[in-house]
């Protein structure tokens, strides 16, 4: 079985991560180890604070001890909004282009960066909360809020795709769904949402993650 260590942004993700991506990687041969959440602040007495993406340094910071493991595979699962100002590459992608090309530029930059044969750069677009659009009617059933789906599946109209849904302040997917659900949860809602949805769905409206997806199951070799 092949072993996958990786650093994911928050606990939104992390959860994610543990109740529904790990299970179906099983069954493709990858076992994924428990994900580590990126240190926001270290403290000089030790331990600090995780969660959220301040700088570049802070995330090689974060990698450097996964990627020293010799014989396991590295991923991340980074939000492309609110990557940091200093994070390779950013500024030239941002505005120019599509958003799948410069986020795939991105992810290439960063895999040069760390020069690591075993590792598999992921961010996100634009961000976690996106896969949640995948599936409008479900999103509307778990909050029980009449007209929902059909906000939904206008903001994936707009943007071509959930992936697409812009990187503005107040328009990108978490802001969205704040504003049409005023008690969405992010570390509660957001997973069990995604385990309610499922992969199958996320994947067949979300090419970006179905490629990342891809190559993760990959790694198994075909074990089913």
């Amino acid at each position: 079985m092949t072993r996958l260590l990786m650093l994911v942004e928050g606990q939104s993700e992390e959860i994610f991560v543990k109740q529904t991506l790990t299970p179906h990687l099983a069954q493709h041969g990858v076992f994924v180890e428990s994900p580590i959440v990126l240190w926001t602040k270290r403290l000089p007495s030790g331990g600090g604070f995780r969660g959220g993406v301040s700088n570049w340094s802070q995330i090689l910071k974060s990698l450097r001890p996964l990627i020293h493991d010799g014989d396991a595979w590295v991923s991340t699962l980074l939000d492309f909004y609110g990557l940091p100002e200093d994070f390779p590459g950013l500024q030239e992608a941002l505005g120019v282009g599509a958003a799948h090309e410069n986020v795939a530029a991105l992810q290439a930059r960063f895999a040069a960066k760390l020069n690591h044969q075993r590792f598999i750069p992921f961010l996100a677009l634009h961000e976690f909360e996106a896969w949640l659009f995948s599936a409008p009617d479900t999103v509307e059933a778990h909050f029980g809020k009449a007209h929902l789906a059909d906000r939904l599946r206008t903001a994936v109209q707009a943007a071509g795709s959930p992936e697409l849904i812009n990187h503005g302040a107040t328009t990108h997917p978490k802001a969205r769904l704040h504003s049409l659900v005023g008690g969405y949860k992010e570390t509660s809602d957001g997973p069990t949402l995604l385990e309610k949805i499922g992969i199958a769905a996320v994947r067949a409206a979300c090419p970006h993650f179905d490629g990342w997806l891809n190559r993760l199951e990959a790694l198994g070799g075909g074990v089913t």
